[in-house]
């Protein structure tokens, strides 16, 4: 997005946590807000060569970035985020919690509890926990935003191997809901993304991935195609950036009309 777009404005000099923002859709969120004068903590937890690139990448074109690691499924790894990125940042004004996973995609009568445990330890739990050790920072900056990057098969329910994963991004939107209205006296805004068919490497990672499923599904989206890392970017700068000072509490799909 290019810095000084309507979507933008206000963004310049904020402090800014995107997590799993190594490839895919956050490092397209990462990419976005360090093009408008952000002050961007790229996190990763294993893909240091992207993330790498990605604060290159932001560097390059003007901006500010620095990488964080972190395992957000790990207790102590977590808990250790959030200060580093302050003490490294100087505070923070925004947090997008965008990392998130599938364990064992695969039908749920094979689903195990350790599977089920996994996948909500990153898509719902490491999620509030952050966005609970940002809440002071927050505080004291006069307010900020929180995004939670969901899906749109909350919606819609989800297949036979995704369950465990639809039902771990329901919760994630119960905590969007619930932060909103605990932060609107304190100017904290908070909402979440239905992302639908999104083209990013992160359905090849999935085991028993098919690309010519993928292609068949993304035909099936009603324009007709996948959406782009870049389009979900796009509505998270503006959640984030002056023009969406009086939104909180919203669920917002970004599917292709799913």
């Amino acid at each position: 997005m290019p810095r000084g777009s309507t979507h933008s404005a206000g963004l310049a000099g904020k402090r800014v946590l995107v997590t799993g923002a190594g490839t895919g859709i956050g490092a397209a969120i990462a990419q976005a807000l360090g093009a408008s004068g952000a002050v961007v903590a790229v996190h990763y937890r294993r893909s240091r060569q992207e993330a790498g690139e990605v604060v290159r990448r932001i560097v390059e074109g003007g901006g500010k970035a620095e990488l964080f690691q972190a395992d957000l499924t790990k207790r102590a790894s977590r808990e250790g985020l959030m200060p580093a990125v302050v003490r490294r940042l100087g505070g923070l004004d925004i947090l997008v919690n965008n990392a998130g996973w599938v364990v064992d995609y695969k039908d749920f009568r094979q689903l195990r509890d350790k599977a089920w445990d996994q996948t909500f330890e990153l898509n719902a739990k490491a999620a509030f926990f952050l966005a609970q050790a940002a809440w002071p920072h927050l505080e004291k900056a006069g307010g900020g935003r929180i995004v939670n990057i969901s899906t749109a098969a909350v919606r819609y329910s989800g297949g036979a191997s995704s369950v465990h994963y639809v039902a771990s991004k329901a919760a994630l939107e119960a905590v969007t809901l619930s932060l909103a209205k605990i932060g609107a006296p304190a100017n904290i805004l908070v909402n979440a993304i239905r992302c639908g068919v999104i083209a990013t490497d992160m359905h090849t990672r999935i085991a028993g991935y098919d690309r010519a499923k993928f292609v068949k599904r993304a035909k099936q989206v009603p324009l007709g195609r996948a959406g782009q890392p870049e389009e979900v970017a796009g509505l998270v700068s503006y959640l984030v950036g002056a023009t969406g000072a009086f939104v909180t509490g919203q669920i917002i799909a970004i599917s292709g009309g799913d």
